[in-house]
């Protein structure tokens, strides 16, 4: 094995001294709005690729204020539930209603959906 160099050390010191300073939260709420569609996609990934980065153990994503969602809507979610179970987040999505639930079970993503929310 290599030694690591400077660079390196340092990088790892810092990572190690940010999550003393900023440890990891238990539980993460994003609460969405108004039309998920193509057009809201990259600011949808964005906010919840933020979220993931604090790495939260749950990251709660409330959809009760969504009015509709479109598949190029859904995929920020897909890539999130994707991105939290790699890091060790448990991630689900609350408040799915009529529209957005359907959607949500139709792009086979029911299972984040939380369990007094998925009826359709």
């Amino acid at each position: 094995m290599s030694p690591m160099s400077p660079a390196e050390r340092l990088r790892r010191r810092s990572r190690a001294l940010l999550r003393r300073l900023h440890p990891r939260r238990e539980f993460l709420v994003i609460r969405l709005k108004g039309d998920l569609g193509a057009d809201t996609a990259k600011d949808t990934s964005r906010v919840l690729r933020a979220a993931l980065r604090a790495a939260p153990k749950i990251l709660e994503v409330d959809v009760s204020r969504v009015t509709h969602l479109s598949p190029d809507g859904a995929l920020p979610l897909f890539l999130a539930a994707r991105g939290a179970r790699g890091q060790g987040t448990r991630f689900r999505v609350t408040h799915a209603q009529g529209q957005v639930g359907a959607m949500m079970r139709g792009m086979g993503l029911e299972r984040y959906l939380s369990g007094e929310d998925s009826a359709g």
